[in-house]
């Protein structure tokens, strides 16, 4: 089953299953993608590390969510944690911009897209980190995640599906899968004191993600470099290192 069913996490997914352009499938059991692992139960923890056998996290949310929310039982527990903030830098505070985005209710393709391929420049360093982490050896199974899964995940999710040569429709359709998740998850946003009034002032569902918004960032990725894999070497992804992510993430062609 794609999606796992945790106390603290709604949104965790295996990536398993989903096509290549040549063939392949991205294995089972190997990469998931989530929303708060930081926020995962004591048996939530137990069922990553004891049956899921994760060994590694990619943490993208910001220092100040870090701060705040705290890095989780499985990372207080010494499970390798790398921390990758995909809209804010290493040691210094959201800047007046970023957060006037965090808190923006335009959840407009537009605006997304923008957001989205503003990310994967402004960010393009963590991105190759993150993806080379991935690659390390012993680094799998592995999770990545922000706090809601949708947008920060999304992005990376589809840096390393693109990468692989994953079928454009199953990247959009990963995407979109956040849809069936999303009340409880942006009801738990509005239920967190000094949270945006959006949560509660908004309907769930506005927050949903919509497939042109990731089409249209495929499409903005293929221009301007040619796929995502090009992009990551472009941005200092060493080559090896994007073969084996290919060689430990898909099942070969029948």
């Amino acid at each position: 089953m794609r999606r796992i069913e945790f106390e603290g996490s709604f949104n965790f997914r295996d990536l398993g299953g989903w096509q290549t352009d040549d063939g392949r499938v991205v294995r089972w059991g190997r990469l998931f993608r989530a929303d708060s692992v930081h926020m995962l139960t004591s048996a939530d923890a137990d069922h990553a590390r004891d049956e899921l056998r994760l060994r590694t996290l990619i943490d993208l949310r910001s220092d100040v969510e870090v701060e705040v929310m705290g890095a989780g039982l499985l990372a207080e527990a010494g499970m390798p944690r790398h921390h990758v903030p995909l809209t804010s830098r290493r040691g210094a505070a959201l800047d007046s911009a970023q957060a006037a985005g965090a808190a923006a209710a335009d959840r407009s393709p537009d605006t997304l897209v923008e957001q989205y391929l503003t990310t994967l420049e402004v960010s393009s360093d963590l991105i190759v980190e993150a993806a080379g982490a991935l690659a390390q050896s012993d680094a799998l199974p592995a999770v990545f995640f922000c706090s809601a899964g949708k947008d920060r995940t999304g992005v990376l999710s589809a840096t390393i599906l693109g990468a692989l040569g994953v079928r454009d429709s199953d990247i959009v359709e990963d995407y979109v899968l956040t849809k069936d998740r999303i009340v409880p998850i942006i009801e738990r946003f509005g239920a967190i004191e000094g949270s945006p009034d959006m949560y509660r002032d908004l309907p769930p569902m506005h927050f949903a993600p919509l497939p042109e918004t990731m089409e249209r960032v495929l499409a903005g990725v293929r221009e301007a470099y040619g796929s995502f894999a090009e992009y990551l070497i472009a941005k200092g992804l060493p080559k090896p290192s994007l073969d084996v992510l290919a060689s430990t993430l898909l099942e070969p062609a029948r």
